[in-house]
């Protein structure tokens, strides 16, 4: 099964959001990202922007247990899943499940933030420049893995990946 995520952090998101990018890779293998955006927060009230970000892995786990590992990326950074506010707080990163599919294409029906469906259409964006592991990350598409052959370390190849692929059908402005 492919997953689209969704994946925001505004507590050191320029630390915070590669950290859980290679957790991610860590967890499921090969991850394609999206370019990564700064955007306002929405439905919370904080002075912290966000960075945002897609992600497409395949996973032969169901749904739930993928949201558990989800959840346990989200502890291990520091987020207080236990608050029952932590949806309206400031946080180090969230990582929601947007859509599943049998083929790693998406329709983004369903995905409210708009900055999301405008990244996975792959509208033109300006990304943010980050790092992960010394390697650039963030302005533009990329596939993200750890080559098990050299210590086990991350790598980063940016340009074509599956979200270039990924829309099914049209999505709404």
């Amino acid at each position: 099964m492919w997953y689209l995520c969704g994946m925001g952090s505004n507590i050191a998101p320029e630390e915070n959001l590669p950290r859980a990018v290679a957790r991610l890779s860590s967890l499921f293998g090969k991850v394609s990202l999206s370019v990564v955006i700064r955007t306002s927060p929405e439905g919370m009230v904080s002075a912290n922007p966000f960075l945002n970000a897609l992600a497409i892995f395949e996973s032969q786990e169901p749904p739930g247990r993928v949201k558990g590992r989800l959840n346990a990326l989200e502890e291990s950074l520091g987020r207080d899943r236990s608050d029952p506010l932590s949806s309206v707080r400031d946080r180090p990163i969230d990582v929601d499940i947007l859509e599943t599919a049998s083929m790693p294409r998406f329709n983004g029906a369903d995905i409210g933030e708009a900055y999301f469906r405008q990244l996975l259409r792959g509208d033109a964006v300006s990304g943010v420049a980050l790092l992960l592991d010394g390697q650039p990350l963030g302005q533009a598409p990329a596939t993200v893995y750890r080559n098990q052959g050299a210590g086990h370390e991350v790598i980063v190849l940016q340009g074509e990946n599956l979200l270039d692929h990924a829309i099914k059908s049209p999505l709404p402005g």
